[in-house]
């Protein structure tokens, strides 16, 4: 049976052939169309079916007298420099970032290629009450196929100033980055090997999720070839994670110390998502920097460091912008200025790294139905704030302690239950996590 649980948090996203049908990506079209007010810019991930999804979403538009230009497969960064650089109205992706290849979706951006929860609140209206345009068949939009991977290559070399040659290692995970990255790397003067570069929608190196787990060849190859560093994608390159040259991987808070060192000063706001480790708040202070936080969720993080004209702005899962760069989570673009930051660097990576104190970390996934996981995060929430404790509702529930805090949220985009859990010592994350799955568990039962 076909439902509406594609209308997630900030996109829409869905089991292709289940959740999210053909149909679906028509009418989104037609409500794009009907929205728009000028050339819509789109683009799409490797998956399979990215093409038939992207036919069907662009002939909705072009049935409501809209023009658009298709960019083919397209990492999310170059699709929203797109949108900027042809003066597009509205940029949608089609695809469904790091999700199983079964997945598909949408992302919509406003002028200038920016997310915009008005627009895609607009769109979404629209699609719902299918109150789609009338237009005569003489009247409907043209369609223009579109490469800008060569003045995409020139703006991202702009943002990059190496001083030597850094070696790397990148593993593409086979989604959208690598049609455009060996241009930029070569522009950037970088010795480097990239691994599951072709774009393939069946993902044969796993699923496009740059987790530790997922990057172990990435981290073999770093540590036995030397590299100064090795990075990773996600299936439409709006993230990229950091391995170190002793072939391990940085977790996003100790990336976003490094470059709070080399791009900060003292008075400068940083932007973290709630379930971001708070070695960010420790170092921050050291810099004389202000954490602020927010919710999960890239739009929120981008709305709030544009808002707070923060420097930087950061998700637990990788999700990363700096306004100076581009108002925008484009992976590349952080790939390129980490390359720049580790050239003037005279040590090593991981020795920067080991001076950060290091806190203990554990995370915890539970299936749970998305018609039912946000009713049990608020029984969680009323109980733990009958306790009197120092509870944060941002997103989620999170309860903070002098040894430390765990956070409990619903995931926007797949129907798991999160439980996230940091403390100083392992005997006080232990005790955490137990006392989090407890109080979990007494509202939903799971195996």
């Amino acid at each position: 049976m076909v439902t509406q649980s594609f209308l997630r948090a900030y996109d829409i996203r869905g089991v292709i052939g289940d959740e999210l049908r053909l149909e679906d990506f028509l009418d989104f079209g037609r409500a794009v169309g009907t929205v728009a007010q000028g050339i819509v810019i789109v683009g799409r991930d490797a998956r399979i079916h990215g093409e038939i999804c992207e036919r069907a979403f662009v002939s909705g538009v072009l049935e409501m007298g809209t023009d658009v230009s298709a960019l083919g497969i397209t990492p999310i960064g170059m699709l929203s420099y797109a949108v900027e650089a042809l003066n597009g109205d509205i940029g949608v992706m089609v695809g469904a970032s790091h999700n199983p290849p079964e997945y598909n979706g949408l992302k919509f951006l406003g002028r200038r290629g920016k997310y915009s929860k008005e627009l895609d609140a607009r769109i979404r209206k629209v699609f719902l009450e299918k109150n789609f345009k009338n237009v005569d068949w003489q009247n409907i939009g043209r369609l223009k196929r579109v490469d800008i991977r060569d003045e995409y290559v020139d703006f991202v070399a702009s943002k990059a100033s190496p001083e030597r040659s850094v070696s790397l290692a990148v593993d593409c995970k086979n989604g959208a980055v690598g049609v455009v990255l060996r241009e930029i790397l070569d522009r950037l003067g970088c010795n480097y090997i990239i691994i599951n570069e072709e774009p393939n929608g069946l993902f044969p190196a796993g699923v496009p999720e740059p987790k530790p787990e997922n990057l172990k060849d990435l981290m073999r190859i770093v540590r036995e070839k030397g590299f100064d560093l090795g990075l990773a994608f996600d299936g439409d390159g709006d993230r990229v994670v950091l391995i170190d040259d002793r072939g391990r991987f940085v977790e996003p808070e100790k990336l976003a110390i490094l470059f709070m060192h080399y791009l900060g000063k003292r008075g400068d706001k940083v932007v973290a998502s709630i379930d971001s480790s708070h070695i960010l708040d420790e170092e921050a202070k050291k810099l004389g920097i202000e954490i602020v936080r927010t919710r999960v969720g890239h739009a929120y993080v981008v709305r709030a460091v544009w808002e707070l004209g923060a420097i930087m702005g950061l998700e637990r899962s990788g999700h990363m912008t700096i306004p100076s760069l581009r108002e925008f989570d484009d992976g590349i673009l952080l790939a390129a200025k980490i390359i720049e930051v580790k050239s003037k660097i005279s040590e090593k990576l991981s020795a920067f790294l080991d001076k950060i104190p290091k806190l203990y970390a554990r995370s915890l996934v539970v299936k749970c139905p998305d018609d039912v996981k946000f009713d049990v995060i608020r029984k969680v929430r009323e109980e733990l704030e009958k306790k009197g404790l120092n509870v944060v509702t941002i997103d989620g529930v999170k309860v903070i302690y002098d040894e430390g805090w765990f956070l409990i949220r619903a995931s926007n985009t797949q129907p798991l239950i999160r439980i996230m859990v940091e403390a100083r010592t392992e005997g006080g994350l232990k005790e955490l996590l137990e006392y989090a799955k407890c109080i979990l568990r007494k509202f939903y039962k799971w195996d």
